[in-house]
């Protein structure tokens, strides 16, 4: 029986995965702007979506916290996250993109969609 349902790398389905970026390491000039503006060297972070050949096809809204090292940003002390990552996740399912997999931090999320022609 014949399925209309893309299977992983049948050339049908595109995925887009969730990252969490310092918006300022984009710039140099950024970085310095943000971290002398803010209190206790803070920096925009920002979450991305991103296409599995590196595209960027979603930016998510910026919110102030720590420079990102290995342990993760939380809400209690980079207020804004969760509404970046529900805003993001919003407006990537009104593209038609359906979650596929969850990782241990709530914006390791991975999305996909038969491919747009």
């Amino acid at each position: 029986m014949a399925t209309n349902t893309p299977q992983p790398g049948d050339g049908t389905e595109e995925r887009l995965r969730i990252e969490l970026e310092d918006a300022a390491s984009r710039k140099w000039w950024a970085r310095i702007l943000y971290t002398l503006g803010s209190q206790y060297g803070r920096t925009q972070l920002r979450f991305v979506g991103k296409a599995e050949d590196g595209r960027r096809l979603y930016t998510g809204d910026t919110f102030p916290g720590p420079p990102l090292n290995p342990t993760p940003p939380e809400e209690a002390w980079a207020p804004g996250l969760q509404a970046s990552l529900g805003r993001l996740r919003q407006e990537i399912a009104g593209d038609g993109w359906a979650e596929t997999s969850r990782g241990a931090q709530p914006w390791e999320l991975t999305f996909s969609r038969r491919r747009v022609s």
